[in-house]
């Protein structure tokens, strides 16, 4: 097949990651690279292809799920970690018979739900505990 074709297809699943990103043809493009680099040595398609695709299989087994999980992990604690902690005031009070008392609470210019299992009047000021969903779940500071 030769180094063209390989440098090609590395290019062309390279892109392919870039329009379509789920963490599957970016692997195709290094086994791709790799080939290229090793296609003058070796000079016949069969053993080629056969490098293809072990390289992809492995790449795609063992390195993808590696990478999403840190990618999942990232996103889910810097969500957390910039907010938890983060004083706000308590703008409505929408149920407070439930054990879990409802309020409307002003955050970052957008209007949330807070919930906790303490009375707050309006005007208090609060902490961000944690989140529920799309809920903060708020504290006494």
């Amino acid at each position: 097949m030769g180094a063209i074709f390989w440098a090609v297809s590395a290019s062309v699943f390279a892109i392919l990651e870039i329009i379509i990103p789920g963490l599957v043809t970016i692997w195709l493009a290094l086994a791709a690279l790799v080939v290229t680099v090793f296609a003058g040595l070796i000079n016949n398609a069969y053993i080629e292809f056969f490098i293809f695709a072990v390289l992809s299989l492995i790449f795609i087994l063992f390195t993808r799920p590696v990478l999403q999980n840190y990618l999942k992990k990232k996103i889910k604690h810097d969500f957390n970690s910039n907010m938890t902690g983060s004083e706000i005031k308590i703008e409505k009070v929408v149920n407070s018979d439930k054990a879990k008392k409802e309020y409307e609470v002003k955050f970052k210019g957008s209007i949330w739900t807070g919930i906790s299992e303490e009375f707050f009047k309006v005007g208090d000021m609060v902490r961000i505990k944690s989140f529920e969903g799309n809920k903060i779940v708020l504290e006494r500071k």
